[in-house]
Parts: C-alpha cells; sequence; structure tokens
C-alpha cells in the first residue's frame, strides 16, 4: 500500500514538473514574441519619422540627396509591414527621384555656365594678348622711328587705341602682394612722346582696362629696371 502511494507520488511529481516546464517555455517564447514585437514597433516608428523628415527636406547638393537615399534603401530592407510606413516608403522614392531630377538638371546647367565662362575668358585672354602685342609693337616702332616725323605718326597711330589721348597711364614701380607702387601719373599722349623723346625702352604692358567701344581707358606698365 505504501509502495503504490509513493508511485502514485512521484507520477504526480513527474506530471507536475513536466506541466511546470510547459507552461515555462510558453512564458519564454511569450516573452520573446512580445520583444520582437515592441522592436520592430519601435523600428517602424523611427523609420516613419526619418521618411517624414525625408518628405519635408530640401537638398542643395546630390551628395545630401543620395545620403537620403541610402536611408531609403535602409528602411525597405526592413521589410515592414505597416501600410503607413509603406505608403511613406512609395511618397519618399518620387520625391527623392524628382529631386535628383531637379538637381543634376541644375548641376548640368552650372556646369554648361562654367564652360562658357571658361571659353569667353580664354577668348578675352587671347584678344588681351593680341591686344598687348598691338600695343607693344606702337612703342617699339615709336623707339625705333628713324625721325621725329616718323614717331609722332606712330604715335597719332597709337593713340587710336585710346579712348582719349589723355587716358591715365600708370607705372608700377614696386610691387609686393598688397603694397604697390606707382611713378608720377601720365597719360597716354605724354607717355608716347616720352618714348620718342628718350630713345629707351618701353615699359612692359601689365594690363589695361577698356570702354564699350573697345578702346583704352587706362594703361598700366611695368617699370622696366636697367
Amino acid at each position: 500500500m505504501k509502495r503504490l502511494t509513493i508511485n502514485r507520488l512521484l507520477i504526480l511529481v513527474t506530471a507536475f514538473t513536466m506541466a511546470f516546464g510547459f507552461t515555462g517555455c510558453k512564458s519564454k517564447k511569450k516573452l520573446a514574441e512580445e520583444q520582437a514585437r515592441k522592436e520592430m514597433l519601435e523600428k517602424t516608428a523611427n523609420a516613419k519619422a526619418t521618411l517624414n523628415e525625408i518628405l519635408n527636406k530640401s537638398y542643395a547638393s546630390l551628395d545630401e540627396l543620395e545620403a537620403d537615399e541610402q536611408k531609403l534603401r535602409d528602411i525597405k530592407g526592413m521589410n515592414l509591414l505597416d501600410e503607413e510606413a509603406l505608403t511613406l516608403i512609395a511618397q519618399v522614392e518620387d520625391k527623392l527621384s524628382a529631386d535628383r531630377k531637379a538637381l543634376e538638371e541644375k548641376e548640368a546647367a552650372e556646369a554648361a555656365k562654367r564652360a562658357e565662362e571658361e571659353r569667353l575668358a580664354k577668348i578675352r585672354e587671347q584678344m588681351a594678348s593680341k591686344e598687348n602685342q598691338d600695343i607693344n609693337g606702337y612703342l617699339d616702332r615709336i623707339l625705333g622711328a628713324g625721325n621725329t616725323p616718323q614717331a609722332n605718326n606712330m604715335i597719332n597711330d597709337a593713340l587710336k587705341l585710346f579712348a582719349s589721348p589723355e587716358a591715365p597711364v600708370l607705372i608700377e614701380i614696386y610691387n609686393d602682394g598688397d603694397i604697390v607702387d606707382y611713378d608720377k601719373p601720365t597719360t597716354a599722349q605724354k607717355y608716347l612722346h616720352y618714348l620718342k623723346d628718350v630713345k629707351r625702352k618701353p615699359d612692359a604692358v601689365k594690363e589695361f582696362k577698356k570702354n564699350d567701344a573697345g578702346k583704352i581707358t587706362e594703361l598700366v606698365l611695368t617699370k622696366i629696371k636697367y
């Protein structure tokens, strides 16, 4: 009788242990599922916040846009099932596509503008180089004139390059970056006659300003040192 009672007791303990273990497994599974659900809800909320932020954002460069395109790819990789999140993903895709097109068109236009500015700058540089040669040519011919009447004719021709015989001529005698000193100011007519009289090598043409008619309004020379 005692053995029978003990056997029944063992059976009851075993049954209780199994039942408790089964209940414990169910509880752990339930906790894991609940934790996973919370994590997904948090990821979904964060994803929605990021998507809404992108929808309200404007871009100054393709680099900025590409950073958000990567964010969108990361969110799509989460395989979210939330309907609101899926709607936001579609809206962000459309927005980023439109923004990329606009930025690419803008950058293409800016590149074309820079190319045109560089082309025009090159043309101006070539024209300035030719005009420098023309001015230097006149200065050299005045210096090499065989007689005074010939030199005067050269001066009259050279003055046609200027807006006025009184156009200022500045001769740079010192240049140290921001510090520039000039000789006593003179005029186009006076400088050309000076070359005729002293028979010395003309100062080097550095730069000049012109009016709309293409005439020189100011000539800057660099002092030749002997």
